[in-house]
C-alpha cells in the first residue's frame, strides 16, 4: 500500500511557526509512493540540506544555490521525478485524498531553509534538513 505525502513550498510568513500550516503555498506537490519520513522526508533533506535560496545567481558556477522559491521547487520536483507516475504537482482544485503525510518546505531569499512535517494534524517534525537527517536517517 502507498504512503502518500505532500511537499508544500511556502514563503516564511511573519508571525507564522514553522509548526503552524502556512496561510498560503507556492506550489504543492504530490507524492504517491513511500512517504514516510524514513523515505521522503530523508530524501528531501539530504538534496536540500547546505543548500540557499537567493535573489539572482551572479556568476556562481555551483548548484547550491536557488534562485528563488519557484526554483527551489522545479529542481524539487526534477529531483524526486525519476519516470512516470509517483510525482504530480498538485491541482488544488480536485486535491488527493488519504494523505499519511504533509510536508511544508519554508524559505525566502536570504534565509535558512526549514522543513515541518504533519501526520494529519500533528506536526512531527520542525527544523533544517540536517536536523531531519538526525533524525530519520537509519543505515
Amino acid at each position: 500500500m502507498a504512503t502518500r505525502a505532500t511537499i508544500s513550498i511556502a514563503r516564511r510568513e511573519e508571525g507564522v511557526s514553522f509548526s503552524e500550516k502556512p496561510n498560503k503555498t507556492i506550489v504543492d506537490i504530490y507524492h504517491h509512493y513511500d512517504g514516510y519520513p524514513e523515505g521522503l522526508g530523508v530524501t528531501l533533506a539530504s538534496y536540500l540540506d547546505d543548500k540557499k535560496i537567493t535573489n539572482g545567481l551572479g556568476s556562481r558556477d555551483d548548484y547550491d544555490y536557488f534562485n528563488g522559491l519557484g526554483c527551489m521547487a522545479a529542481s524539487i520536483v526534477e529531483y524526486l521525478k525519476d519516470g512516470p507516475g509517483n510525482v504530480y504537482i498538485e491541482d488544488k482544485d480536485q486535491p488527493h485524498g488519504w494523505l499519511d503525510y504533509k510536508y511544508y518546505v519554508w524559505g525566502d531569499d536570504n534565509k535558512d531553509i526549514w522543513i515541518s512535517i504533519f501526520d494529519g494534524d500533528e506536526c512531527i517534525f520542525v527544523g533544517k534538513p540536517r536536523a531531519l537527517l538526525k533524525k530519520y536517517y537509519t543505515n
